[in-house]
């Protein structure tokens, strides 16, 4: 009996040590307990980028617009905010209710343990102002933190998902109560045609736009100087001269791609970003604005299955309706009512039919948001469409094989693509040479440029007013089972809205005065990075990260154990150490 005490004692101890180690060196940021025993999978893992960024305290007003947001490795990882598919992005948009206008502010985000290249200017905010920030991020998962325990995120109202569920690469402050202030406030002209197409020009709720998880990201660039950054103004660029780093979008599509293509501009304000140089802007909020004052009888908002709203890889009726408050959309009582089945026929009847019946105009256009997938824009969105397909799962919702076939060369470079329409025989389309004469140039980086010609005077189709609830006529009967006939239906759910007011302050947009000439150069990679499995796999990526590592228990299966938390090995070894003692003073006593 004493040699099974003193061989429990050993065992405990060799557990209770092994508790110790893990409790000291945990599971790196990128493994989960399969991955410790899987290098497959670890490998796949590694791909995923984690960062922390840290706000300043009363991120809200004035001086903490200009007080720089602060980028660092998450889960033991490293981030740079000087390397592009680690950098994130913020851009703020100001309401004026004393005015009914806006205007538009980019904050600095600097790497920790750095200053600014160049210090940004304090703006001068408007009695009264209404603050909202969005925050991009060109990696896979960014945690939110301040230094005051949280205070500082609760008073600027910022949210980046649910408790252990974030949205991954968003994080929104005071977006609600921006988007209940200004709309019906804010006033915009009426929705300019193309004159490429002669139809209305795209929003970020048009359909050829959007993607598998839309309405995400900012349309701010910053200057990398070593590994300081600046605010990408007009004097900055003079004095660092440096090319600018940008945050891949839907926003930053249609404002720099889609929309030039078809010399369609997007609404734009005051960026006060430098304030003694105030320039033409836009940003996420604005266009969220513009979209919603479109009143679009079939506007693309955020589906069930969108991965940004996914908890667990399974969607969540909450979170959904956390994220549409985010970006100025209606919530919905129940999943049904934001059906991936009919974003999916959607995306195929109406966004890819638009996508082919511009074909020319964005051949014709010269670059695209990503020269790695493909330099030409028209390719590059069939590439993208393909991707959303199969990661919505499309083809199982809707009983249709992907529309979209493409051929590419051995680095993934697109060089031709065949496109199958509703009731259409399939067509092919093959790389078209960039040309001199297609787009304006004006915008590249708004923060640097000069203002665009403006349009006409506000008309009555202002912002409506906001509303939650959406209207019960247009909700599918299925949001899991497949459609029976291949040619999809083109419903949404639509708004529900009020009679806009007929005054407010101008916001200048629609089709330019005149146009410049594109670059013949193609643009530097801008992929949209996210967790999402991509065409070259077939599973999605392994590992999930959905907890910052400063707020919760380190886990991991430890060695000899199978168990995943220190606190319950570390009893085990009690209770062995323990048992084996009273083994050995029982043997004792006899």
């Amino acid at each position: 009996m004493q040699r099974f005490g003193v061989l429990a004692i050993v065992i405990g101890g060799l557990v209770g040590v092994t508790g110790v180690v893990h409790a000291q060196n945990p599971v790196t940021a990128t493994q989960t307990p399969a991955q410790t025993q899987q290098p497959a999978q670890q490998q796949a893992a590694n791909d995923v980028t984690a960062c922390r960024l840290t706000m300043p305290a009363n991120a809200l007003s004035a001086q903490g617009l200009a007080t720089p947001w602060v980028l660092s490795g998450a889960r033991g990882g490293q981030c740079d905010e000087t390397v592009k598919p680690q950098a994130a992005f913020i851009d703020a948009t100001i309401f004026d209710p004393a005015t009914s206008t806006v205007s538009i502010y980019r904050p600095l985000i600097i790497n920790r343990g750095t200053t600014p290249a160049i210090d940004p200017l304090v703006p001068t905010l408007p009695a009264n102002a209404v603050v909202e920030i969005s925050v991009g991020f060109n990696g896979d998962q960014l945690f939110l933190a301040d230094a005051n325990g949280g205070t500082d995120i609760a008073a600027a109202n910022c949210v980046n998902g649910l408790p252990g569920s974030i949205f991954g690469q968003e994080i929104f402050c005071n977006a609600p109560a921006f988007y209940a202030a200004a709309n019906g406030k804010v006033a915009f002209p009426g929705r300019a045609n193309s004159p490429d197409d002669g139809m209305p020009c795209p929003t970020t709720e048009s359909w050829e736009i959007v993607d598998q998880d839309q309405s995400d990201n900012t349309t701010t660039n910053y200057l990398p100087s070593g590994n300081q950054t600046a605010q990408n103004t007009a004097a900055n660029a003079a004095r660092l001269g440096t090319a600018p780093i940008s945050n891949g979008s839907d926003n930053n599509l249609v404002t720099r791609f889609y929309g030039p293509a078809l010399h369609c501009t997007p609404p734009t304000a005051t960026d006060v970003t430098d304030p003694d140089n105030p320039v033409q802007s836009t940003s996420s909020a604005l266009q969220a604005l513009f979209a919603r004052a479109q009143n679009l009888d079939q506007p693309a908002l955020i589906p069930a299955n969108d991965p940004f709203v996914l908890v667990g890889n399974h969607p969540s009726l909450r979170k959904l309706n956390l994220y549409r408050m985010q970006v100025n959309q209606s919530t919905v009582a129940s999943l049904q009512d934001a059906s991936t089945t009919t974003y999916c026929n959607n995306l195929w009847n109406l966004g890819l039919a638009k996508v082919e019946q511009d074909r020319a105009a964005l051949q014709a256009f010269g670059r695209s948001p990503d020269a790695g997938v493909s330099p030409d824009l028209h390719l590059f969105l069939l590439s993208r469409f393909k991707d959303s397909w199969d990661n919505l799962g499309c083809e199982q919702l809707t009983g249709t094989p992907n529309p979209v076939t493409l051929q590419t060369d051995n680095n993934g470079l697109v060089l031709s693509a065949q496109v199958t329409l509703p009731g259409q025989t399939p067509t092919s389309t093959t790389e078209a040479n960039p040309t001199t004469t297609a787009a304006p140039t004006s915008t590249g980086t708004p923060t640097s440029t000069s203002a665009p010609t403006s349009t006409a005077a506000p008309t009555s189709t202002a912002a409506p007013t906001s509303t939650a609830a959406p209207t019960s006529t247009s909700a599918p009967t299925s949001t899991d089972a497949p459609s029976s006939t291949a040619a999809p239906t083109s419903t949404d759910v639509s708004r529900t809205t009020a009679a806009p007011p007929t005054t407010g302050a101008t916001i200048t947009t629609g089709a330019p005065a005149s146009t410049g000439v594109a670059t013949t150069q193609p643009a530097a990679r801008q992929r949209k990075p996210t967790m999402r499995m991509t065409t070259t796999t077939t599973t999605q990526r392994s590992v999930v990260l959905v907890n910052d590592p400063t707020t919760t228990m380190h886990s991991g299966i430890l060695p000899f154990t199978g168990a995943g938390d220190t606190r319950l090995v570390l009893l085990l070894a009690a209770l062995l150490v323990l048992g084996g003692s009273l083994l050995v003073w029982r043997g004792n006593s006899e």
